[in-house]
């Protein structure tokens, strides 16, 4: 009786998480980059190996180790484990629910050519205005000093001391008003999107180089030559009509 019971709770679609606290200085160590930005939205997918997890968009204002100025996006996509796919649902106790507009700051981990939130919960903070200050408040522990509260300012120098880099100012794409976009360039999902990104706009650009240098042939000499002596034919033309009605 005691092995189908395991069996069946291994088979819920449940996983749990246990957080060991860890300093805000030692997750920026750890962490592959670091965003301040604000959090869009959400959606759910399947992943190649046939797991789900949930793609949450962010509008980056700052960054440290995402290369947005390589990209010249100010959107990136982070995956956290579980979620909703159809009838499937995978529930991952630990991953942050942010609500749409709010300020946040997350420590990123590169992983297999996807960006992941470090840590789920316990790397992701609230950026809120107490007072005259701006704290981070951590999603898991936001009442603990050690791993939470930290003043913004406090939470930069310490980026620029422990990776050597200021946080990067991500300007915002440069759309005229009256360009209707539905959706801006997103940064890439994964490193591995970016590479594919990047082939095929060089491939684009190859082809585009090569239509625009190909040599001309001689059936468009003949056409050009053509259009040219009718065009003179039809000014001489009109030139005796002139003539007669003098």
């Amino acid at each position: 009786m005691l092995f189908p019971l395991i069996a069946l709770l291994f088979a819920l679609p449940l996983k749990a998480t246990t957080f060991k606290p860890q300093a805000i200085v030692e997750q920026i160590k750890e962490a592959d980059g670091i965003i301040i930005g604000l959090y869009l939205g959400r959606k759910s997918v399947r992943l190649e190996n046939g797991s789900i997890a949930t793609q949450m968009i962010f509008k980056m204002n700052k960054e440290f180790g995402m290369q947005s100025e390589i990209f010249g996006m100010d959107e990136v996509i982070v995956h956290y484990p579980g979620g909703q796919v159809g009838d499937s649902v995978v529930k991952v106790e630990g991953v942050p629910a942010f609500v749409t507009g709010e300020k946040v700051a997350l420590m990123i981990k590169s992983i297999q050519d996807r960006y992941w939130g470090l840590n789920l919960g316990f790397g992701s903070f609230k950026v809120i205005n107490y007072g005259k200050e701006t704290l981070l408040l951590n999603y898991v522990f936001p009442e603990d000093p050690k791993v939470s509260q930290m003043k913004l300012e406090e939470f930069e120098k310490n980026i620029k001391f422990l990776k050597g880099k200021n946080l990067r100012v991500v300007p915002s794409p440069d759309f005229t008003a009256d360009k209707k976009i539905a959706e801006a360039p997103r940064f890439p999902a994964s490193s591995a999107e970016a590479k594919n990104r990047t082939l095929a706009s060089n491939s684009f650009e190859e082809k585009n180089t090569a239509e625009n240098s190909a040599p001309v042939s001689p059936q468009d000499i003949s056409v050009l030559w053509l259009v040219v002596l009718l065009s003179l034919m039809g000014g001489f033309f009109r030139f005796l009509r002139q003539e007669k009605v003098k």
